[in-house]
């Protein structure tokens, strides 16, 4: 973006308005006999409706917008890794690691620090050109630092800890003083994947973290790499690793209780959480009952966060995701690729209206087996995406510049509704049976799906128009099948 205008390529531009024209069915939610030759209603225009199928956008710089569109990059954001898919597709964040065994890999002699910043120099300076803005994971202690690549350092290397920090938040502050080529800026890092987890097996095997039954001492590291950070660049913006606040112990290997704690830590020890704290991240997947969406979820962080004096800190979700396949394990979450693609819309929006400032989808590639197929391209084929991929940037067009306004309130319909700069406000809704037909008050109407169908809709049309009411337009909506509609 940066001021200029941005040009998003997802597929060939076709336009049709001829008779006899069929029309799409890729979702499965129109009806097989429809057709562009039905005779038109005595006071629908002359002419068919447009068809769009996306399609190229042009998109226009919004002063102030910060996307909340972003994909994990944990691997590497090179185009071999799908950051030029992903720029296509209109994210405007990554989520990347920061690997301190890279950077220092041998233990500073008589308090000399050596480092090689070779490797995230290249992240950062990557993500500048791409116009996306980096969440990093900070992660991989050295050996000489810390028994674990995701827990605590052994008390003598604190102080290095801080070191490295400082030094990364000047590197990457932009400010032209001691900075890595080219002065990239990164502002949000996050410490430790998943720190609540408290399984020595899963931070010896998966480098989590492993801070859930030490929430004070994580606390302490946490005001200590915030100082130092902001010491050296007052704008970075410190947050708790992801947390991943599901599967509880003793069952699970994650500690509810862990942000609290640690938040308590903080407010007696450091004068505030938001002393230390710029955000809190947590990550969401759909697979725990008490929350069905990532709404409950948030809802319930929050509840956390009001009770320890913290209510005022944004949110940021820097993974979440859906996968598109069968689970042999769980039947229950059986899912296909255009299930995914539909989750994955109804997910940013819900996500949206409850305020989350910034979410990143895990991840580009399927990371696995079926319980993994989470990727936006199926296996690591950048040749071969999935619908999800389509949807994704498909959704980043239609809400670019969106802010949320308002909750449907409608029977059977799960809606919501977003202000746009610079023209009128757009309405994202689905069915939460099998059907349902909803109401605007227009005669005139943009309907686009999740995979990018675009048809103006004119009252009367005998086709899209569900009621016969001069005035209004009736459109049907489908289980979970996501719709963006606005006026003409």
């Amino acid at each position: 973006m940066n001021g200029k205008f941005l040009a998003l390529f997802i597929g060939g531009l076709l336009l049709t308005g001829m008779a006899g024209g069929r029309i799409p069915s890729a979702s499965g939610e129109h009806p097989a006999g429809d057709t562009l030759a039905r005779p038109l209603a005595p006071n629908a225009p002359a002419s068919p409706p447009y068809i769009t199928y996306l399609p190229l956008v042009i998109k226009r710089y919004v002063t102030g917008y910060v996307s909340p569109f972003g994909i994990d990059m944990y691997s590497n954001n090179s185009d071999a890794d799908g950051q030029s898919k992903m720029q296509a597709a209109g994210a405007g964040w990554e989520t990347v690691v920061f690997h301190w065994s890279d950077v220092e890999p041998t233990a500073p002699i008589s308090g000399v620090h050596t480092y090689n910043w070779s490797t995230f120099d290249g992240v950062a300076a990557r993500a500048q050109a791409s116009g996306m803005s980096l969440f990093v994971l900070f992660s991989s202690n050295p050996s000489w630092a810390a028994a674990l690549a995701g827990g605590p350092v052994t008390s003598t290397h604190v102080v290095d800890l801080n070191n490295v920090v400082a030094a990364a938040a000047e590197r990457y502050d932009g400010d032209g003083l001691d900075d890595a080529p080219g002065d990239p800026v990164v502002r949000y890092w996050s410490f430790y994947a998943e720190p609540d987890n408290n399984s020595l097996s899963a931070a010896q095997h998966a480098g989590k973290g492993y801070w859930g039954d030490n929430p004070s001492g994580y606390g302490d590291m946490i005001a200590g790499v915030s100082t130092a950070m902001h010491a050296a660049n007052p704008q970075a913006v410190v947050m708790i690793g992801g947390l991943a606040y599901d599967a509880f112990a003793p069952t699970g290997h994650y500690v509810k209780a862990f942000l609290g704690g640690v938040l308590d830590r903080l407010n007696t020890n450091y004068g505030g959480a938001a002393a230390s704290l710029g955000a809190i991240a947590f990550h969401y997947y759909p697979i725990n009952s008490d929350w069905p969406t990532i709404k409950e979820k948030t809802a319930e962080i929050r509840s956390i966060m009001v009770a320890h004096g913290a209510a005022n800190l944004p949110l940021i979700v820097p993974e979440m995701g859906y996968w598109s396949d069968p689970v042999p394990s769980t039947p229950s979450w059986d899912s296909t690729p255009s299930q995914q693609a539909r989750f994955l819309v109804e997910m940013f929006v819900r996500g949206l209206s409850v305020g989350i400032k910034q979410m990143s989808w895990f991840a580009v590639f399927d990371a696995g087996p079926s319980t993994e197929a989470h990727g936006l391209f199926f296996g690591t084929d950048l040749t071969n995406p999935k619908p999800a991929y389509t949807a994704y940037g498909v959704m980043t067009s239609e809400l670019y510049g969106a802010h949320y306004a308002s909750q449907l309130s409608l029977a059977g319909i799960e809606g919501y509704v977003f202000s746009m700069s610079g023209g009128p406000q757009k309405t994202v809704l689905w069915a939460t049976a099998a059907s349902a037909n909803v109401t605007f008050q227009q005669t005139c109407l943009r309907r686009v799906d999740y995979m990018g169908n675009v048809i103006i809709v004119h009252d009367g049309d005998v086709t899209w128009d569900k009621d016969t009411t001069a005035g209004q337009i009736t459109l049907k909506l489908f289980q979970d099948v996501p719709l963006y509609v606005s006026a003409c």
